[in-house]
């Protein structure tokens, strides 16, 4: 007996549950179903909202230079059904504008000798091609653009390559690293041009190098807008080439010598070693270097020692050396 009263009230409690829960299922889809008739009824009305919009200029004064800055966006005040809304912001609203200033007469705008006002309200019908004609523009903000000129000038600069080269063990930069070009022109107002006198190379390091190279490379230009750059990259040649040693010894020669003195230096030759590109190597020859003992300040009291020199040096030649570096000297009476 006490069991069948248990297996009663069981399948009761299991009966009751499952028409709770039809209840619930059926409520949550009757809720959604009016949410969504309510949602479709409110995007048929209509809305006035504020939205943002990107804005290019194209096609400004060649021969000017602008001096303030334009603002990037307009902020609008609009009118339109909710679907119209929707529908501008998921297609169009990340897009910006274009404005073409060549399509403006600036005279017509003109407050005083290169400034320009134009009301915003000259591009109302560029603005509504742009969202439709289902959306009704109510203000633009700003509602003035004002452009600020000067005239342009040139110049012609250096470009300095800011490179740094590492090659490798036995291998060195033959000659001068070349661009082409090797200046360039710059365009921007009087004042901004007078504060440069170069431009440099985007910066780079090249390492472990054992053979030329070549490469375009981007020209550094400054932060400031209201440069002009004639181009944007140069062509760098980096040539590189194995070298060796080479030595020479050569006579010296004394100089600036005053006619109270008779001397003679010890020893009367040095010994100069120094690298040079292999491809140079049959070229450089002892005539190319001239040794000097210059006694043009010399003081016998003080100077124990005279110093070696090289007036003039071959240009295809690195890291010289000689040996030694300092000659002895002896007064002939």
């Amino acid at each position: 007996m006490r069991s069948r009263v248990l297996t009663f009230l069981r399948n009761y409690n299991i009966s009751n549950e499952q028409k709770f829960n039809t209840k619930l299922y059926t409520f949550i889809i009757c809720v959604i179903i009016a949410t969504v008739f309510w949602v479709l009824l409110s995007l048929g009305g209509n809305f006035n909202t504020k939205i943002t919009l990107g804005i290019d200029y194209l096609n400004l004064p060649s021969d000017k230079t602008l001096i303030n800055n334009l603002p990037k966006q307009f902020t609008l005040e609009i009118n339109a059904k909710g679907f119209d809304l929707l529908n501008n912001y998921f297609s169009k609203r990340k897009l910006p504008i274009t404005i073409d200033l060549s399509k403006i007469n600036l005279n017509e705008f003109s407050k005083k000798e290169k400034e320009f006002e134009i009301a915003t309200t000259e591009f109302t019908s560029e603005i509504n091609k742009y969202l439709g004609d289902d959306i009704r523009i109510l203000s633009v903000s700003p509602d003035t653009l004002k452009l600020n000129f000067s005239d342009l000038q040139t110049k012609k600069v250096p470009v300095n390559l800011n490179i740094k080269i590492k090659p490798r063990k036995q291998f060195d930069v033959k000659g001068k690293l070349k661009a082409s070009p090797d200046s360039i022109t710059i365009s921007g107002t009087k004042e901004e041009l007078d504060t440069i006198t170069s431009v440099n190379s985007e910066r780079e390091e090249f390492v472990e190098l054992d053979k030329s190279v070549s490469k375009m490379m981007n020209i550094e230009k400054r932060n400031n807008q209201d440069i002009f750059y004639s181009q944007d990259k140069i062509y760098v040649t980096i040539p590189i080439e194995k070298f060796t040693e080479k030595t020479f010894e050569i006579p010296l020669k004394i100089i600036n010598l005053k006619p109270q003195y008779n001397i003679k230096v010890l020893p009367a030759k040095v010994t100069i070693s120094f690298m040079v590109a292999i491809s140079d190597y049959n070229s450089i020859s002892d005539k190319l270097f001239n040794m000097v003992v210059d006694f043009k300040d010399f003081n016998p009291e003080n100077d124990t020692k005279m110093k070696v020199t090289i007036p003039n040096t071959p240009e295809n030649v690195k890291s010289i050396q000689i040996d030694p570096p300092f000659v002895d000297y002896i007064i002939i009476k």
